[in-house]
């Protein structure tokens, strides 16, 4: 299920605002919960579930922060 456009950040703004912070692909999805695999197909196309769409929304706006991620 596609999560609608509202919700997903662009994929090609992904990757570059994780290249922007320096962060390996592990590292920047694993605050998500999403394997590095599964973020590298991510930032190739793969529609991104809702609920981690929702995350990096409200992460990449500033509503969430790294301590607000920890498990």
């Amino acid at each position: 299920m596609k999560p609608p456009a509202s919700l997903a950040p662009s994929i090609s703004d992904l990757k570059k605002y994780r290249i922007s912070k320096r962060e390996s692909q592990e590292k920047f999805w694993g605050r998500f919960g999403v394997t590095q695999s599964s973020g590298s197909r991510f930032e190739t196309g793969l529609a991104i579930p809702a609920p981690v769409a929702l995350l990096l929304k409200l992460y990449v706006n500033g509503k969430l922060n790294d301590g607000d991620l920890l498990g």
